[in-house]
Protein backbone atom coordinates (compact mmCIF):
# COMPACT_ATOMS: atom_id res chain seq x y z
CA UNK A 1 0.00 0.00 0.00
CA UNK A 2 0.79 3.37 -1.08
CA UNK A 3 1.98 5.55 1.45
CA UNK A 4 -0.48 8.53 2.46
CA UNK A 5 1.17 11.78 1.53
CA UNK A 6 0.30 14.95 4.17
CA UNK A 7 -1.75 17.47 2.03
CA UNK A 8 -1.24 20.10 4.91
CA UNK A 9 1.72 20.45 7.47
CA UNK A 10 1.69 22.16 10.79
CA UNK A 11 4.48 24.47 11.41
CA UNK A 12 5.09 25.82 14.76
CA UNK A 13 5.66 29.89 14.33
CA UNK A 14 5.81 30.79 18.00
CA UNK A 15 5.97 28.76 21.42
CA UNK A 16 4.64 31.73 23.57
CA UNK A 17 2.69 33.69 21.77
CA UNK A 18 0.98 35.69 24.22
CA UNK A 19 4.38 36.36 26.59
CA UNK A 20 2.77 36.11 29.75
CA UNK A 21 -0.07 38.79 28.65
CA UNK A 22 -2.79 36.34 29.60
CA UNK A 23 -4.66 33.51 27.47
CA UNK A 24 -5.09 34.51 23.31
CA UNK A 25 -9.18 34.94 23.41
CA UNK A 26 -8.88 36.56 19.59
CA UNK A 27 -7.08 36.88 16.20
CA UNK A 28 -7.06 38.26 12.93
CA UNK A 29 -5.00 38.27 10.36
CA UNK A 30 -4.46 40.53 7.04
CA UNK A 31 -0.66 40.18 4.88
CA UNK A 32 1.70 38.32 6.53
CA UNK A 33 0.33 40.34 9.63
CA UNK A 34 -1.54 38.29 12.59
CA UNK A 35 -2.96 40.37 15.52
CA UNK A 36 -3.50 38.96 19.08
CA UNK A 37 -5.64 39.42 21.47
CA UNK A 38 -5.35 38.58 25.24
CA UNK A 39 -7.35 38.07 28.53
CA UNK A 40 -5.41 41.12 30.43
CA UNK A 41 -6.03 43.39 27.31
CA UNK A 42 -2.84 43.32 25.23
CA UNK A 43 -2.29 42.74 21.46
CA UNK A 44 0.39 41.46 20.11
CA UNK A 45 1.20 41.73 16.39
CA UNK A 46 3.66 39.68 14.44
CA UNK A 47 4.66 40.78 11.19
CA UNK A 48 5.35 38.00 9.31
CA UNK A 49 6.66 40.17 5.77
CA UNK A 50 9.08 41.88 7.77
CA UNK A 51 10.06 39.65 10.52
CA UNK A 52 9.04 42.04 13.56
CA UNK A 53 6.76 41.59 16.23
CA UNK A 54 5.24 44.42 19.12
CA UNK A 55 2.93 44.31 21.57
CA UNK A 56 0.41 47.17 22.68
CA UNK A 57 -1.29 47.60 26.16
CA UNK A 58 -4.60 48.16 25.74
CA UNK A 59 -5.33 48.21 29.95
CA UNK A 60 -3.33 51.52 30.52
CA UNK A 61 -5.29 53.28 33.60
CA UNK A 62 -7.94 50.80 33.79
CA UNK A 63 -7.93 48.23 36.74
CA UNK A 64 -10.02 44.95 37.23
CA UNK A 65 -10.49 42.22 34.23
CA UNK A 66 -9.35 43.41 30.83
CA UNK A 67 -10.13 41.19 28.03
CA UNK A 68 -10.14 41.75 24.47
CA UNK A 69 -13.22 40.66 22.73
CA UNK A 70 -12.78 41.27 19.09
CA UNK A 71 -9.41 41.89 16.98
CA UNK A 72 -9.90 43.27 13.65
CA UNK A 73 -7.44 43.94 10.41
CA UNK A 74 -7.70 44.87 7.39
CA UNK A 75 -6.72 42.89 4.36
CA UNK A 76 -3.29 45.10 3.88
CA UNK A 77 -2.60 44.72 7.43
CA UNK A 78 -2.36 48.68 8.46
CA UNK A 79 -5.15 49.23 10.10
CA UNK A 80 -6.40 47.26 13.26
CA UNK A 81 -9.69 47.46 15.19
CA UNK A 82 -9.95 45.99 19.05
CA UNK A 83 -12.74 45.74 21.55
CA UNK A 84 -12.32 45.57 25.20
CA UNK A 85 -14.53 44.54 27.61
CA UNK A 86 -13.59 45.59 31.09
CA UNK A 87 -16.13 45.77 34.62
CA UNK A 88 -19.23 45.87 32.48
CA UNK A 89 -18.28 48.28 29.62
CA UNK A 90 -16.66 48.61 26.15
CA UNK A 91 -14.02 50.63 25.00
CA UNK A 92 -13.19 50.15 20.95
CA UNK A 93 -9.13 51.05 20.00
CA UNK A 94 -8.06 51.90 16.49
CA UNK A 95 -3.69 51.06 15.70
CA UNK A 96 -1.68 51.24 12.56
CA UNK A 97 0.88 49.28 11.72
CA UNK A 98 2.99 52.83 11.92
CA UNK A 99 2.01 53.27 15.71
CA UNK A 100 3.47 52.28 19.29
CA UNK A 101 0.41 53.36 20.95
CA UNK A 102 -3.09 52.84 20.26
CA UNK A 103 -6.00 55.17 20.22
CA UNK A 104 -9.11 54.73 21.96
CA UNK A 105 -12.56 55.40 19.58
CA UNK A 106 -14.23 57.50 21.91
CA UNK A 107 -17.71 57.85 20.34
CA UNK A 108 -17.80 54.51 20.52
CA UNK A 109 -17.66 53.70 23.99
CA UNK A 110 -20.23 51.12 25.23
CA UNK A 111 -20.70 49.67 21.87
CA UNK A 112 -19.55 45.51 21.83
CA UNK A 113 -18.36 46.02 18.33
CA UNK A 114 -18.47 41.91 16.96
CA UNK A 115 -17.35 42.01 13.25
CA UNK A 116 -15.86 44.68 10.74
CA UNK A 117 -16.47 45.15 7.32
CA UNK A 118 -13.78 46.57 5.05
CA UNK A 119 -14.23 48.47 2.12
CA UNK A 120 -11.55 46.27 0.32
CA UNK A 121 -12.06 48.01 -3.01
CA UNK A 122 -11.46 51.54 -1.01
CA UNK A 123 -9.21 51.34 1.67
CA UNK A 124 -5.69 52.61 1.19
CA UNK A 125 -2.61 52.82 3.73
CA UNK A 126 -3.82 55.93 5.10
CA UNK A 127 -7.17 55.60 5.71
CA UNK A 128 -9.92 53.11 6.15
CA UNK A 129 -12.53 55.03 4.07
CA UNK A 130 -15.82 53.82 5.10
CA UNK A 131 -15.72 50.97 7.72
CA UNK A 132 -19.21 49.33 8.57
CA UNK A 133 -19.32 47.67 12.47
CA UNK A 134 -21.70 45.07 13.69
CA UNK A 135 -22.80 44.95 17.65
CA UNK A 136 -24.09 42.65 19.66
CA UNK A 137 -27.50 43.82 19.90
CA UNK A 138 -27.94 44.06 16.21
CA UNK A 139 -27.23 47.09 15.17
CA UNK A 140 -24.60 48.44 12.02
CA UNK A 141 -22.91 51.74 12.29
CA UNK A 142 -20.41 53.21 9.97
CA UNK A 143 -16.86 55.05 10.88
CA UNK A 144 -13.88 56.29 9.15
CA UNK A 145 -10.60 56.73 10.33
CA UNK A 146 -7.41 58.44 9.14
CA UNK A 147 -3.74 57.90 9.97
CA UNK A 148 -2.73 61.18 10.43
CA UNK A 149 -5.81 62.21 12.20
CA UNK A 150 -5.11 59.46 15.28
CA UNK A 151 -9.09 59.55 15.90
CA UNK A 152 -12.43 58.42 14.18
CA UNK A 153 -13.52 61.21 11.90
CA UNK A 154 -17.70 60.28 12.08
CA UNK A 155 -20.09 57.30 13.51
CA UNK A 156 -23.18 56.96 11.48
CA UNK A 157 -26.28 54.81 12.38
CA UNK A 158 -26.77 52.52 9.61
CA UNK A 159 -29.24 49.77 10.51
CA UNK A 160 -30.80 47.92 13.64
CA UNK A 161 -32.80 44.65 13.69
CA UNK A 162 -36.15 44.69 14.80
CA UNK A 163 -38.50 41.59 14.13
CA UNK A 164 -35.59 39.54 15.66
CA UNK A 165 -32.97 41.47 17.47
CA UNK A 166 -29.65 39.42 17.69
CA UNK A 167 -25.66 40.11 17.75
CA UNK A 168 -24.32 40.46 14.43
CA UNK A 169 -21.53 38.04 14.42
CA UNK A 170 -20.08 38.09 10.48
CA UNK A 171 -19.91 40.86 8.05
CA UNK A 172 -18.77 41.17 4.68
CA UNK A 173 -18.86 44.59 2.19
CA UNK A 174 -18.29 44.28 -1.68
CA UNK A 175 -18.27 47.25 -4.39
CA UNK A 176 -18.74 47.81 -8.25
CA UNK A 177 -18.61 50.41 -9.90
CA UNK A 178 -22.06 51.03 -12.35
CA UNK A 179 -22.13 54.01 -14.28
CA UNK A 180 -20.75 56.57 -12.29
CA UNK A 181 -22.44 55.36 -9.06
CA UNK A 182 -21.15 52.59 -6.72
CA UNK A 183 -23.35 49.56 -6.05
CA UNK A 184 -22.83 47.96 -2.03
CA UNK A 185 -23.71 44.58 -1.17
CA UNK A 186 -23.27 43.43 2.40
CA UNK A 187 -24.05 40.34 3.62
CA UNK A 188 -24.30 39.95 7.89
CA UNK A 189 -25.11 36.89 9.98
CA UNK A 190 -26.78 36.10 13.20
CA UNK A 191 -27.13 33.30 15.35
CA UNK A 192 -29.58 31.94 13.33
CA UNK A 193 -29.89 33.93 10.08
CA UNK A 194 -27.79 34.89 6.87
CA UNK A 195 -29.24 39.03 6.00
CA UNK A 196 -28.23 40.56 2.34
CA UNK A 197 -28.53 44.38 1.85
CA UNK A 198 -27.69 46.02 -1.74
CA UNK A 199 -28.44 49.33 -3.07
CA UNK A 200 -26.46 52.03 -5.04
CA UNK A 201 -25.29 55.51 -3.64
CA UNK A 202 -23.69 55.53 -0.59
CA UNK A 203 -24.11 53.23 2.69
CA UNK A 204 -26.18 55.88 4.18
CA UNK A 205 -28.76 55.55 1.05
CA UNK A 206 -28.29 51.68 0.69
CA UNK A 207 -29.48 51.15 4.18
CA UNK A 208 -31.84 54.17 4.62
CA UNK A 209 -33.90 52.10 1.60
CA UNK A 210 -34.65 49.41 3.89
CA UNK A 211 -36.68 51.48 6.44
CA UNK A 212 -39.82 50.88 3.67
CA UNK A 213 -39.12 47.67 2.30
CA UNK A 214 -38.31 44.28 3.78
CA UNK A 215 -34.62 42.76 4.26
CA UNK A 216 -33.51 39.79 2.74
CA UNK A 217 -32.67 37.12 5.26
CA UNK A 218 -31.91 32.85 5.07
CA UNK A 219 -32.93 30.96 8.04
CA UNK A 220 -29.79 29.04 9.26
CA UNK A 221 -30.38 25.47 10.19
CA UNK A 222 -29.50 25.32 14.11
CA UNK A 223 -27.97 27.91 15.90
CA UNK A 224 -24.10 28.71 15.92
CA UNK A 225 -22.79 31.63 18.19
CA UNK A 226 -20.18 32.79 16.39
CA UNK A 227 -21.02 32.17 12.63
CA UNK A 228 -19.20 34.22 10.76
CA UNK A 229 -19.39 34.94 6.81
CA UNK A 230 -16.96 35.32 3.84
CA UNK A 231 -17.81 36.27 0.11
CA UNK A 232 -14.72 34.77 -2.40
CA UNK A 233 -15.78 37.09 -4.72
CA UNK A 234 -18.58 39.54 -6.49
CA UNK A 235 -19.13 39.73 -10.18
CA UNK A 236 -21.41 42.26 -12.15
Amino acid sequence: MDMVKNVFSVDLLESYATKGHGVITCMATGNDVIVLGTSKGWLIRHDFGVGDSFDLDLSIGRTGEQTVHRVFVDPGGSHCLATVLSNGDSETYYTHAKWSKPRILSRLKGLVVNDVAWNKQLITEASTREVILGTDNGQLFEISVDEKDKKEKYIKFLFELAELPEAFMGLQMETAITGNATRYYVMAVTPTRLYSFTGIGSLDTLFASYSDRAVHFMELPGEIPNRQVSLLSLRN
